[in-house]
């Protein structure tokens, strides 16, 4: 998965009021400030992923949160490779749009592609060999051609990680109130024997 990778600087005085806290509370407001600030963007990475053919690549833009042991939180967004177990989403060529491929070669005279695979993807037919006909046979690539990747991610997250950071360090401020006053109604309900 392509992905924005950055630790925000400049967070550390609310962070540490976050560290009087319980491990749970602390999860519980880093983790819904990362998703909601993460979350926002999915859009506008969907607005700049090409369509193509089969929408695959559109349709696989997502985030995912993941809260580790100790009390950080991760917001990944970008492309994935499969979704909920569903053929739907495959985003696993999304390195290749950004990065882009060489022309590539088949090592035999042909690359061989089965009927039954290749009619998932109508496009292909008509600028390869069709061997076999209808149902059964293969069709077969001499080459394939390359092209330059776009790009489009990588400038996308290098222009806009300094809003995404402002955004996280303005969203955690908001929640540290919250979380310390469910902090505090929790210890109340301890003292008071769970009232």
């Amino acid at each position: 998965m392509d992905r924005i990778v950055a630790s925000v600087e400049g967070v550390e005085d609310v962070l540490r009021r976050f560290t009087a806290l319980s491990k749970s509370v602390q999860k519980k407001y880093l983790g819904s400030s990362v998703r909601e600030v993460v979350k926002s963007v999915v859009p506008e990475v969907k607005a700049l992923t090409p369509k193509g053919p089969t929408g695959n690549l559109r349709r696989s833009v997502g985030l995912k949160l993941e809260k580790k042991k100790t009390t950080t939180a991760v917001g990944l967004v970008g492309y994935r490779r499969a979704v909920g177990g569903s053929n739907r989403e495959l985003g696993f060529h999304a390195w290749w749009v950004e990065h882009g491929v060489r022309d590539r070669y088949p090592t035999k005279l042909a690359l061989q592609v089965p009927m039954s695979r290749a009619k998932k993807y109508p496009y292909l037919k008509g600028s390869v060999a069709m061997i076999g006909g209808g149902e059964g046979g293969s069709i077969y690539f001499r080459g394939v051609r390359g092209f330059v990747g776009s790009g489009k991610f990588g400038r996308w997250a290098d222009a806009n990680l300094p809003r995404l950071k402002d955004r996280l360090v303005g969203k955690l401020e908001d929640n540290v109130g919250k979380a310390i006053a469910e902090q505090e109604r929790r210890d109340i309900r301890q003292i008071h024997g769970g009232r």
